[in-house]
């Protein structure tokens, strides 16, 4: 086993890590909030929640710095824990990804039909932006088997990945409804 010492340097690094990409996700969800007025509930739980990871994680990194010779390994032990749990999001964000993704195609077949009922030239601008929500579906079915298959260290850069073609898409279909309110 490291020493100690060598264990609370890579204990202080993952907890720099870990505390970025927590900030990153607060940020997210801070600007989110700010952009969109429905879910305001569901973005201030989340937003809490991840301070609450966050103070949570300071705490046990403490904990672990100032903890004595005879409870170090206890720290470790809880430390470790919670890490885990902290990087269980990679499987919640894989099932919410498949269910977003089942609903652009129920959201794209609303689509067509709607076109099917519309005046030609709306019919064309449908058709165009169908098409060009389809691609970016795809791109998100890849993106998330990349995500499914990458490993630990690799899957948050693709779950922004992920996110920035989410919101290609959802913009894409506002969009697109859009042109049936004019």
């Amino acid at each position: 086993m490291k020493t100690r010492n060598e264990y609370e340097t890579r204990a202080e690094i993952i907890v720099k890590q870990l505390k970025a990409k927590i900030y990153e996700l607060e940020a997210k969800a801070i600007e989110a909030k700010l952009n969109a007025k429905s879910e305001l509930g569901e973005l201030d739980k989340k937003i809490k929640s991840l301070k609450n990871q966050r103070e949570k994680l300071d705490q046990k990194f403490d904990e672990l710095k100032n903890a004595s010779k005879e409870k170090w390994s206890v720290f470790v032990s809880e430390f470790e824990e919670f890490i885990e749990i902290v990087n269980t999001d990679k499987q919640s964000f894989s099932e919410k990804a498949e269910i977003w993704i089942e609903d652009f195609s129920v959201k794209i077949d609303e689509l067509e039909d709607k076109a099917k009922h519309a005046n030609e030239e709306i019919k064309v601008k449908i058709k165009e932006q169908v098409e060009n929500i389809k691609k970016h579906k795809v791109k998100l079915e890849e993106k998330l088997t990349e995500l499914k298959e990458s490993q630990d260290d690799n899957w948050q850069k693709l779950k922004d990945g992920f996110e920035e073609n989410q919101h290609k898409v959802k913009d894409s279909i506002k969009k697109a409804f859009d042109y049936f309110k004019k």
